[in-house]
């Protein structure tokens, strides 16, 4: 059995077999050799060759051969075979695996994935940089959410690499030779357009006069910039920069990037500082932003949270809606489902935004694979949630039952109509929170779907639907009552009609009309409507009542204002509405009359008043006022 070692190399840890050791050491040292004057030159190549080695490593084994320290020495070049101009005779790889590349699946990489490596394997199979279709997915995130719905499904669908294709991406990636950074160098606040301009080959100035453009347009292009500000790494080594360029990353050029940078770093640009001041100040004011709105989620996720366990343990002021919810779904089971997956889909996208948030403010590590998977699963977990319980209550009221009940009143010229409103409720609780207003009652009214109820102990009150008054075609008065719910199928909808109340009563010409119907506190809320149809034949007089005006269509009147209608072949007419409307005119006005006698030295005055609310004459001379009652007729 080979021996293996353990070795550091650009602060990660490698296990490495003997016989690559040995080859691995021997060429460190002539790298040391080489540029013992320029040690920044070595770091960069270490973490270029701790890289590769990454790659080559992916999650099928741990351990470095011979056989890849080769392929990484002739990748980066060998020192022993430069020149005398101090070129290296690189040449790189080219595995026959790669021809298979043309047939390629899509599938999600195991060797670059940042939650599930759906990004990474759209990328490899489109042969693409990773972080254009990580961008996409970002930029989809933010239009209405459907970001996340599309990964979770691709995540569903696509299957993982297996070990050979897992081995064709990981050679894909070690030769892409291009790949999108944003570029420190030319940046004016981060690098994102000169990274583009690289990336793509254009004009910087053209994208960043793009980028100004598309500000005005809504602000897509500003938003549009700080994802990419977000998702697009930095170029921070002379590798990045070479890739970011499309430039072999061998000795020759790494050591040609790290000269050329320690020149312009050497160069003290009153241009260059000031446009890093600016980079400084105008990021400056997007992490105070950003905090601002990692403060604005952090304070939603803690309010939704609180609010849901609230709604789940009955506390507060979530009575009353959880009294609807009992009286409308009957199985706990379907109840807690739906709880549960409206907190989890509420929660989970505000927690995963905070947590992105949060990595760009502070260069956190949230987002690794576990956290990933987590909050994926437990919003996926939601959805399955509100879809059971969806389905579960859909089916219950996916039939419409309805049916009528006829009942004939006696044939009167004279119908009194008279209504009965929404019984109150008395609310104990908040009359012994408020002794000072005790003895007063308080109406637990709330409104249901535009309908008003009241929930008593053991009854549940809900408006009618309607009243209406129509002309009868047949002799005799009728009043039909129209009863209907939903259900499973006819015979639930049926059962659910039956718990109907409706407390009308008839008594010779007269009828009283509830504005509500009831039924047990213990039977389930199924969309139970009532709705009542008074039948007379044309020339009958009604008399009407405020409250049965209360609920009577408004349509259905040409008037409200009367007591006493008759129905006609135009519709039902009001016969008093005038009448009554000029002796409120008249009771209404206050008739003053002055005459002033003159030819008196002495002031003579009579004024005479009608005061239509008292009903009173006012007389005033010098020697008084007199005020003397009127006597009105009645009619």
């Amino acid at each position: 059995m080979d021996k293996v070692f353990q070795i550091h190399l650009a602060g990660m840890l490698f296990t490495i077999e003997e016989k690559a050791y040995q080859q691995l050491k021997s060429y460190l040292e002539n790298l040391h050799l080489h540029f013992q004057n320029n040690q920044e030159v070595v770091m960069d190549i270490e973490a270029r060759m701790a890289e590769l080695f990454q790659q080559k490593l992916g999650s099928n084994r741990n351990t470095l051969f011979e056989k890849d320290i080769v392929e990484v020495t002739l990748t980066l070049g060998n020192i022993n075979q430069m020149d005398d101009e101090g070129h290296v005779q690189n040449q790189f790889i080219s595995d026959p695996k790669m021809s298979s590349l043309q047939g390629r699946k899509l599938r999600r990489n195991p060797f670059d994935e940042s939650l599930g490596g759906v990004c990474s394997g759209i990328a490899s199979f489109f042969n693409i940089d990773p972080v254009m279709v990580r961008m996409l997915f970002v930029i989809m995130l933010v239009v209405y959410g459907s970001g996340i719905l599309l990964y979770l499904i691709l995540w569903a669908v696509v299957p993982r690499a297996n070990a050979e294709e897992a081995e064709l991406m990981r050679l894909q990636r070690q030769n892409r030779s291009k790949r999108l950074f944003r570029d420190p160098d030319s940046r004016v606040i981060g690098g994102v357009s000169a990274g583009l301009a690289n990336y793509f080959g254009f004009d910087r100035v053209a994208i960043r006069l793009i980028f100004v453009i598309s500000i005005f347009l809504f602000g897509t292009g500003f938003w549009l910039y700080i994802v990419l500000w977000i998702i697009v790494p930095k170029a921070a080594s002379a590798s990045d920069k070479l890739m970011m360029k499309g430039k072999p990353v061998d000795i020759k050029n790494i050591e040609k990037e790290i000269l050329k940078n320690q020149s312009i770093n050497k160069v003290n640009s009153i241009a260059a500082h000031g446009a890093n001041l600016m980079g400084l100040l105008i990021k400056g004011v997007l992490k105070l932003i950003g905090g601002f709105i990692a403060l604005l989620l952090f304070v939603l996720v803690v309010s939704i949270s609180i609010a849901m366990v609230a709604l789940f343990f009955n506390l507060g002021n979530t009575g009353n809606i959880n009294e609807l919810i009992g009286i409308t779904v009957k199985n706990p089971s379907v109840i807690w489902a739906a709880k549960t997956g409206i907190l989890l889909t509420l929660v989970i996208p505000c927690v995963a935004l905070l947590m992105l948030v949060l990595r760009s403010l502070f260069n956190l590590k949230l987002a690794n694979k576990t956290w990933g998977i987590t909050l994926g699963a437990l919003f996926l977990t939601g959805i399955i949630l509100l879809v059971y319980s969806g389905i579960s209550f859909g089916t219950g009221i996916r039939y419409d039952g309805s049916r009528s009940d006829i009942h004939k009143l006696a044939s009167t010229d004279t119908l009194y109509v008279s209504g009965l409103e929404m019984p109150i409720v008395e609310d104990s609780e908040l009359n012994n929170a408020n002794e000072e207003i005790a003895g007063e009652s308080h109406n637990k009214e709330l409104v249901f779907f535009d309908k008003g109820i009241v929930i008593d102990k053991d009854k549940v009150y809900l408006e009618i639907d309607n009243f209406k008054v129509k002309k009868s075609k047949v002799p005799g008065i009728t009043l039909k009552i129209i009863y209907r719910a939903k259900g499973r199928n006819a015979d639930d909808a049926a059962q659910h009609m039956s718990t109907i109340n409706y407390p009308f009563e008839i008594a010779g010409n007269k009828l009283v009309l509830p504005s509500y119907f009831y039924f047990d506190k213990t039977r389930q809320f199924n969309w139970q409507e009532l709705e009542v149809i008074l039948f007379a034949p044309e020339g009958t007089i009604l008399k009407f009542d405020d409250a049965s005006k209360e609920i009577i269509d408004d349509e259905n009147l040409d008037e409200a204002d009367g007591e006493y209608y008759k129905v006609t072949g135009a519709g039902v007419k009001c016969t008093d509405c005038n009448k009554l409307g000029e002796e409120n005119n008249t009771d209404q006005e206050s008739d003053i009359n002055i005459e002033d006698d003159s030819s008196n030295s002495d002031l003579n005055r009579h004024i005479d008043a009608t005061d239509g609310a008292a009903n009173v004459n006012i007389h005033m001379d010098k020697k008084g006022i007199g005020i003397k009652k009127k006597q009105v007729l009645q009619k």
